[in-house]
Parts: structure tokens; C-alpha cells; sequence
């Protein structure tokens, strides 16, 4: 498929009435943020950066759990953005992008698709973000659709009609996707990619997660170092493809979280590592595998 497929095709098919959007429900006003995101380095300044000027479509690649979905929605709160989001995946088709027909009692109409709404909220708020979480899971031939609103053109043919922004407005496009190396992970397409700027987050290091996770009710020398080391050693047969899954933010805050809630059990850390940890690992030789580096980390026996 022609990498600029929307700009070739034409425009000679009648519209038909669409369905109206609602534009209140992607009011700034009503975005969740569900948690207060806490900066590593400067991640947060340059992708405010990328949003408010909106000039390029911008990539976040990172392992999971290092709350890329709490900035977006933080910053879109903070700066009184429209937010557009919706899951894609491998199941995501040219309608759900586009937009496809539909009956009702009073005949056809159009429902819009996820590109052209976003450029129409744009055009109402004057300033959206559409937010794409893991974009690079859609199979190769649906990110192409993306191209069109991804660069100069800022627009897409949808019920015979082109949408485009307006001049005065701003439509801040934001991808995050995870490494390659996932399971389930396409490439990005090359002609889709080089429409993007963006960062790619390291692998947290100690210091980083010093600072992210809270620690209150930890003890130092008998869970917080041993775990820290555990993390750096998962991580590492991580890499060496002896296991398929790193530790994230998110699993260490798990963890952190669990243990206080245990409350002094006398099997509080064998019970944490059991149910936060091996939980994890679907796989029975990699979750024997991490057990037995928990139990040599921790000096526990589970």
C-alpha cells in the first residue's frame, strides 16, 4: 500500500449525516489522573514541550509500567488540553482509524473514526492531544492510515470528505509504545516513523527508583536493598533472554504497597515475592528460575 494513501485518494463518494460527537467528554476538565507522576529527569519538560507546540507527532519508547499514560493525561490536565484516547492493537481496522457506516431507525449514517474526530475536536477546543497507547501493536498496513495526520497534511479522508485542521488550531499527536523485543510488538513502519520526534526512556536505575517509589515502612537492609538488587538481576536475565519479564516501576510499587499491607506478617516477604513477584511468570522454568533468586536475594525459602 502506497505510503501516502490518503493523499491519492479521492473524494467522490456523497456524505452522508454523521453521528454528532460529544465533545464534552473529551473536555480537559473530565481527564483522570489517578496519581501524581513524579519526574526521573526532564522527561516530563520536553514531552510539555511537544504538546503544547505540536508541531511534530511525538514517540515515547519505554518498558511498560513507567507511567507514559499518567504523564500524557497529567499534562493534558495541567495545561487544559482535549484528550482523545482510545485502545489500538492488532485488532484495530481502517473503520475504528476512519470511520464506517451504520443503520438506525432514521436510515444511514456515518460514525467517525478515531483520526477524523480528533481533528474535529481539535477544531472545536482549538488545542487536543489524541493519545495512542502502544501504537506499534496495530499490524503494518493500519498504521498507514496514520501517515496523513502525522505530517504536513494534518488531515484524512473519511465519508467522502476531508477533514482537516484549521490553521489556528493545534492537534498534538503522542505515541508510546514498548521495545521491539516484546511479545505481541510490531515495528513502527519506517514511513510513520520518520514523521516522529520523541525520547526513549532507559531502564530505571536505583537512583531512579529511589526517587519514584515510595519506601515509607520498607526496611532497608532486610527488603529495599535486597529488592533493588533483585530488580537489577531480573533485569539482567532479562537481557540475556533467560526470562521475559522485567521488573517495572509499577511492579516495585506493587511491592512496596503489599508488604505494608501485610503488617508484620511473620511470611510477609515470602508472601509479597509469591503473589506480587512469581505471579508474573507464566512460564514454569522462568518462575522457578526467579524463585530461586529470590530466595538466594532475600534468604528466604518459598
Amino acid at each position: 500500500m502506497n505510503a501516502d494513501i490518503m493523499s491519492n485518494e479521492k473524494i467522490n463518494v456523497q456524505s452522508i449525516p454523521v453521528i454528532p460527537i460529544n465533545f464534552e467528554e473529551y473536555d480537559s476538565k473530565n481527564i483522570d489522573v489517578w496519581d501524581t507522576y513524579i519526574p526521573i529527569s526532564d522527561e516530563k519538560q520536553r514531552a510539555v514541550k511537544a504538546i503544547n507546540n505540536a508541531k511534530f507527532p511525538y514517540l515515547i519508547e519505554s518498558e511498560k509500567g513507567q507511567g507514559k499514560t499518567l504523564l500524557i493525561h497529567t499534562i493534558c490536565k495541567e495545561n487544559n488540553i482535549a484528550l482523545i484516547e482510545e485502545p489500538v492493537g492488532s485488532g484495530t481496522k481502517k473503520y475504528d482509524l476512519i470511520g464506517s457506516k451504520e443503520i438506525n431507525r432514521n436510515g444511514v449514517i456515518f460514525n467517525l473514526g478515531l483520526l477524523p474526530r480528533a481533528i474535529e475536536i481539535a477544531n472545536h477546543f482549538g488545542h487536543a492531544c489524541l493519545y495512542c497507547d502502544e501504537g506499534n501493536a496495530q499490524d503494518h498496513e493500519i498504521q498507514k492510515w496514520w501517515n496523513s495526520i502525522c505530517d504536513g497534511r494534518k488531515a484524512i479522508v473519511a465519508n467522502g470528505k476531508k477533514y482537516k485542521l484549521n490553521p489556528d488550531c493545534k492537534l498534538a499527536i503522542v505515541w508510546t509504545i514498548n521495545p521491539i523485543n516484546y511479545a505481541g510488538v510490531n515495528s513502527m513502519t519506517e514511513d510513520l516513523r520518520s514523521r516522529f520526534i520523541g525520547s526513549i526512556w532507559s531502564y530505571p536505575s536505583n537512583k531512579d527508583l529511589e526517587k519514584v517509589v515510595n519506601w515509607d515502612f520498607i526496611p532497608e537492609e532486610s527488603v529495599k536493598i535486597p529488592l533493588l538488587t533483585f530488580v537489577e538481576d531480573i533485569h539482567a536475565l532479562r537481557m540475556k533472554g533467560n526470562v521475559e519479564y522485567a521488573l517495572s516501576i509499577r511492579d516495585i510499587a506493587q511491592f512496596c504497597e503489599y508488604f505494608r499491607d501485610m503488617d508484620g506478617n511473620d511470611k510477609a516477604l515470602e508472601n509479597t515475592v509469591s503473589e506480587v513477584v512469581l505471579v508474573k511468570y507464566s512460564d514454569p522454568a522462568e518462575r522457578e528460575l526467579v524463585k530461586i533468586r529470590a530466595n538466594d536475594t532475600f534468604g528466604i525459602n518459598i
